[in-house]
């Protein structure tokens, strides 16, 4: 089968658990991209807190952000492609949150927005989860009187970030009383021992972001190979040509997987972006 595109996620995927890319997956990377495939990064994060790994990496085409909310051209710092939250839907799932002793967080386009990547109710203190997780992606906050009464025409998701588990309790309240209204879901980011709780359109999902950059290079869906290890990936997973799972993938992940590779602290992604290269036909794509 020949492969023309792959998607990656970054946590879990691309970084090694202490945060850091490793060596080989970014020369794999780089022979990928030699012999003609496409690579778009796939990613819960923003622009703001991907920069600094895309530097690493060293390569900057169109990737895909905020679970696929967000499409940028890299090399232009351009967006493509986004999807807003409804502005009386985020209010109430702030409202709800808020209800809950919880501190919600929403994320702002900041081509939109003048540079804030997020809101947040004033006088409600960070908790110490939410604390590392600011100072480690360097986010610009602006405080409001109440996020459950602010306008959110830019707002993308709104989030949590808190202990384990506070965050699945509030998630488990806002499915039920939002349902089909949102998608929501838990992610855990070993590098820096946090769980974020993401709430989206319900259009969202990294997959349909994967869409927007195939079908502008002209990829049809079974020459995407997706690479990830949490929930936000499943989408991706269970539609690409080939949905690979990181062997120290979530284990509904890896159920969902046409194939599971090798952790991210052992190389997993590199040892199998070389096999691709080697035992599959590449078929070059237009950049």
């Amino acid at each position: 089968m020949p492969y023309r595109m792959i998607a990656i996620d970054l946590d879990g995927t691309l970084l090694a658990s202490d945060g850091s890319v490793p060596p080989r997956a970014k020369a794999a990377i780089h022979e990928c991209l030699a012999a003609g495939l496409l690579v778009c990064f796939a990613t819960g994060r923003n622009w703001t807190e991907s920069k600094a790994i895309l530097e690493t990496v060293q390569h900057y085409s169109t990737a895909v952000f905020v679970s696929g909310a967000m499409v940028m051209d890299l090399q232009n710092q351009v967006t493509l492609h986004r999807t807003l939250m409804d502005p009386q839907l985020a209010a109430e799932v702030c409202q709800l949150i808020e209800s809950l002793g919880q501190s919600p967080l929403a994320l702002q386009d900041t081509a939109k927005a003048s540079g804030v990547d997020y809101v947040a109710t004033a006088g409600t203190p960070p908790n110490e989860a939410e604390r590392v997780w600011r100072e480690v992606t360097q986010s610009v906050v602006q405080e409001v009187p109440s996020l459950a009464e602010y306008a959110h025409e830019h707002t993308i998701r709104i989030g949590l970030v808190a202990p384990s588990n506070e965050v699945r309790h509030v998630l488990k309240i806002l499915q039920e009383t939002f349902g089909s209204r949102i998608v929501s879901h838990c992610i855990h980011l070993p590098a820096y021992g946090v769980d974020v709780l993401e709430v989206f359109d319900p259009a969202v999902n990294k997959w349909q972001g994967i869409l927007h950059v195939a079908r502008h290079h002209g990829v049809a869906e079974h020459e995407i190979v997706a690479i990830g290890d949490d929930v936000n990936d499943l989408p991706m997973l269970r539609h690409a040509g080939l949905g690979v799972a990181m062997g120290n993938a979530r284990p509904e992940v890896q159920a969902a997987a046409h194939r599971v590779i090798g952790r991210n602290d052992e190389d997993g992604l590199a040892i199998f972006l070389n096999e691709l290269l080697t035992q599959h036909t590449v078929t070059p794509s237009p950049q």
